[in-house]
């Protein structure tokens, strides 16, 4: 996508049909819905297909992009009320703080990448707290009190974010060593119970080494990098599996009411994250290749080809709460309820957990001592 010094950044609501108001995507019915009056609209959207589009080409192509000093607007007008304000980095769509009117912006347009696809919200706000209130109860040595916090204290917000995914084929070329076990027997002189000496013989396992090489073929499909700095990765990347079959084209009635962000983890340097879990399941795939019961990998060469990808936007309920003065974040998968995130733990209940379990141990351990010391005799008189 390129843009020249007329380009022009837009921002826009969906105002209903029948009163004018601001219509929103909802996840019950999946339907634009009247935020005053209630009636829905029902859209299609575009009939385009998903493509995978090839990584090579793309960051040629990005590399190469006309590169003209515009600035990316940083101010918000809202289409409602008219008042302005501060856009927050890399947000494409969010609320107007002054009237609560969802707007959608043309930030894409200043990026070199544009989504064309994402999954729209399944699970609605009402559900999501559901779901965060029976985390929270089912959380093991958690403060006893935490209920109550949360309770009071947890304001969520729908957002999509931004996620790559990576198809490679990829080729391995490996050296190693394969080693299988051996029996042989041994003799060692021991001392016996009357103190003499004694020579008995044992099997012992000794490892036989042998020079292996070879070349793995793998395929990846769709392995998913998160493209945002909102949340930490490993949070980001805990929240599938998701159901990427049902990506639909992309179109901005799904992001109002919602926040959305652009990518701020650049296309290549996701890929350099997607070639980490790559060799991870090819070094996994090597070892099997070798056999053997042990497996060493002197060296591995790894080619990748026809590598694609595609930009798209997942749906994730995000919220926090505050306990004692510290923040805990967490995450909901929008269309499985699947939640990840932060918790706190109380320390009087793990003291007390380990207490009583070394307690129980040395009972346990006092009673088979006393059991063997003093063995039951039991005597038949006939």
């Amino acid at each position: 996508m390129q843009t020249d010094s007329s380009t022009t950044f837009t921002q826009k609501t969906f105002p209903c049909p029948q009163c004018g108001a601001s219509m929103i995507f909802t996840a019950k019915n999946a339907t634009l819905t009247c935020e005053y009056c209630g009636s829905t609209t029902r859209f299609t959207p575009p009939a385009l297909p998903i493509y995978e589009h090839d990584l090579d080409a793309a960051l040629e192509k990005i590399e190469k992009r006309p590169r003209y000093d515009l600035k990316v607007p940083h101010q918000i007008k809202c289409p409602v009320c008219a008042a302005k304000f501060e856009r927050k980095p890399n947000i494409r769509s969010m609320r107007c703080p002054y009237c609560d009117a969802p707007i959608v912006t043309n930030l894409d347009i200043f990026m070199p990448l544009a989504p064309e696809s994402l999954l729209p919200f399944r699970i609605g706000e009402k559900k999501a707290k559901e779901i965060f209130t029976q985390w929270v109860g089912s959380l093991w040595f958690a403060p006893s009190e935490l209920t109550r916090y949360t309770r009071s204290d947890t304001h969520f917000e729908g957002i999509y974010l931004p996620y790559w995914t990576y198809d490679a084929e990829t080729i391995t070329r490996y050296q190693g060593r394969r080693g299988e076990i051996r029996l042989r027997p041994a003799r060692h002189t021991v001392i016996d119970d009357e103190g003499r000496l004694r020579t008995i013989e044992t099997m012992e396992e000794e490892i036989e080494w042998w020079p292996v090489s070879g070349e793995v073929r793998l395929h990846f499909d769709d392995i998913l990098i998160g493209a945002t700095r909102t949340l930490p990765r490993k949070l980001a990347d805990s929240l599938g599996p998701w159901d990427l079959e049902h990506l639909v084209p992309y179109d901005d009635k799904y992001l109002s009411g919602f926040e959305s962000e652009t990518y701020s983890v650049a296309l290549e340097d996701g890929f350099d994250y997607a070639k980490s879990y790559m060799e991870y399941r090819i070094t996994e795939a090597v070892r099997r290749d070798i056999g053997g019961d042990h497996q060493e990998i002197d060296w591995m060469r790894i080619y990748h080809r026809n590598k694609t990808f595609k930009y798209i936007l997942l749906p994730v309920w995000t919220a926090h709460f505050r306990y004692r003065d510290k923040t805990y974040r967490f995450a909901i998968n929008a269309r499985t309820g699947t939640i990840k995130g932060e918790r706190p733990y109380s320390k009087i209940k793990i003291f007390l957990a380990i207490f009583f379990a070394l307690l129980l141990a040395a009972t346990l351990f006092y009673f088979a001592d006393t059991a063997e010391s003093h063995p039951i005799i039991i005597r038949y008189f006939g």
